[in-house]
């Protein structure tokens, strides 16, 4: 683990007064909390203000959400002629894959890479072959990507033991143990990449319910990581790190709070091997998922409303109605929309408040994992070797990435986008703690936490912005394949006649693919209710 000096903390603990406090000669780092709209979503648990009522509108298909799900199910209704009407009630669209373009360059406010999906991922790989991120396919099918949004080199960088090393893995400063671990975990890893249940189907994989349903593998699900890692007597200290970076990074969760068979999943379900891909396996864009978000709302067929919160979906004979609250213009005005049908893109936390009991009770809620996201805009004085992903060994937080570093030649300015998963068990109370802080106790987490590799950050940093996810995606704990009597294979996309669900909440865990495929499931499955030909399936 690396040492914190005297001087490196006096200097921490400098940058972090330095947040919100003139010093002699040096201007304070400013910044500000931006969304996401927690008080007034809380609205819907502890009571709606009045609001004066309007006349009843008229809609084809209500969308509530503009995450990766409903961005998802606007792009195939669009494509199959269904016009919609998108209710959001952050300013921002995109969910956690929102993003900012208010710096040197576009950043993320989440979700900010997509690994090269497997080839059953249709959907996600027709929209990047629309995108032109898939230039073309070889001949094994596989799909081949635009060279210049794979991770440039160098990708990945690890602060171990005082001083940056390449990739994630620093096997020459390991010890012995420690290496001897870390084989035996890449042959369970290989072996579990390879596997094929009794059922025929891969042990892992993405989608996940093409995932094997054997009884043995999904055995899995009823350990934490944690067990299976001492079942597997794997117990060194880099071992333990390295399995909870990825456990962090995923779910947002610790080892002892994420079930093993999600927790293997991670590390095996990823199947497109290409060479191609053996330089960067990763598609990054400044602003991260933003840019597929981007090109999804771009083709959406009808018209997006921000600062909408709905308050309630009923059915009535003949289609649905939406009752919501137009928050955006100072005194809130009630909205009813009456339409043909509606999807509902939120998780089953929320959607459960929406509902009547009947289609409610199909809902699954799960646990959600809290981050804090910080964007730093610096100067690259502060650190010249970059790399796109930077990692502290034992740091509180996942590290940052560049957001400038797909440039050809990198600006003297860039933002960095700081990431914190909260992986404790106790999410209810962190997420409490973490709403009733302000930005300079944050902003100051942030500087304390890269002050090891970067004592003098602030110096470089001229803005820090935050951005508090309380519910940013569910968390698979042990036993979310089966705990709630429906789990991930059994996907429930219809909760009443006209109403359908899309929210990776099926899945029990946030990617990209899943949420993309859940979105044009829906959108599939209101077209069939509403008598619309889609054409053949993108599924």
């Amino acid at each position: 683990m690396a040492t914190l000096t005297r001087r490196d903390l006096l200097a921490a603990i400098g940058a972090a007064w330095l947040v919100d406090a003139e010093l002699p000669g040096r201007r304070p780092i400013d910044g500000v909390l931006v969304g996401a709209s927690h008080r007034v979503g809380h609205l819907l648990r502890d009571g709606l203000p009045r609001a004066n009522d309007a006349p009843s509108e008229r809609a084809d298909v209500v969308i509530i959400g503009s995450g990766i799900s409903g961005a998802s199910a606007a792009w195939r209704l669009a494509a199959a002629g269904v016009e919609v009407r998108m209710l959001e009630l952050e300013p921002f669209a995109g969910g956690t894959s929102a993003w900012g373009e208010d710096g040197a360059v576009a950043h993320p406010w989440g979700a900010h890479y997509l690994p090269a999906p497997n080839p059953a991922a249709r959907a996600s790989l027709r929209l990047l072959e629309e995108m032109g991120e898939v230039t073309g396919w070889d001949a094994l099918g596989n799909p081949q990507f635009k060279e210049e949004s794979l991770c440039h080199a160098p990708d990945e960088r690890l602060f171990y033991r005082d001083e940056w090393h390449p990739s994630l893995v620093p096997k020459a400063a390991l010890d012995a143990a420690e290496r001897r671990d870390l084989e035996h975990f890449r042959q369970r890893r290989n072996h579990y990449r390879t596997l094929v249940g009794r059922d025929g189907r891969p042990a892992f994989t993405i989608p996940l319910s093409l995932s094997s349903r054997d009884p043995e593998l999904l055995a899995l699900d009823r350990l934490t990581m944690s067990e299976w890692l001492d079942r597997e007597g794997l117990h060194t200290r880099f071992m333990r790190w390295y399995v909870e970076y990825a456990t962090l990074d995923d779910f947002g969760a610790e080892l002892t709070d994420v079930s093993a068979w999600a927790g293997l999943h991670y590390f095996c379900a990823r199947k497109l091997e290409t060479a191609q891909l053996h330089g960067s396996h990763y598609l990054v864009w400044p602003e991260g998922n933003g840019r597929l978000v981007k090109h999804l709302l771009g083709r959406l067929h009808g018209v997006r409303e921000h600062g909408q919160l709905v308050t309630g979906i009923e059915s009535v004979p003949g289609g649905v109605r939406v009752h919501a609250l137009d928050i955006g213009h100072g005194t809130p005005l009630g909205r009813t929309i009456d339409a043909r049908a509606a999807i509902l893109a939120v998780p089953g936390f929320i959607g459960r408040r929406l509902l009547q009991p009947a289609p409610a009770a199909r809902l699954t809620a799960r646990a959600a994992s809290p981050w804090v996201v910080a964007n730093l805009h610096v100067k690259r004085t502060f650190d010249p070797n970059h790399a796109w992903d930077s990692v502290l060994y034992e740091s509180a937080s996942l590290g940052y990435i560049d957001a400038g570093h797909q440039r050809t030649r990198p600006d003297e300015r860039t933002v960095l986008t700081h990431f914190r998963a909260y992986g404790g068990a106790d999410v209810a109370r962190t997420r409490t703690e973490l709403l009733g802080r302000g930005w300079a106790s944050l902003a100051s987490d942030v500087l304390l936490d890269l002050a090891p590799a970067h004592p003098n950050l602030a110096e470089s940093t001229s803005r820090i912005d935050l951005m508090v996810w309380a519910h940013a995606m569910p968390r698979p704990r042990p036993g979310f394949l089966t705990a709630s009597g429906r789990g991930p294979f059994e996907t429930v996309t219809l909760l009443d006649e006209r109403i359908a669900w899309a929210h990776v909440d099926q899945s029990g865990y946030a990617l990209f693919e899943e949420a993309n495929a859940h979105g044009v499931r829906a959108a599939e499955a209101i077209c069939e209710v509403l008598g619309v030909n889609p054409g053949a399936s993108w599924l």
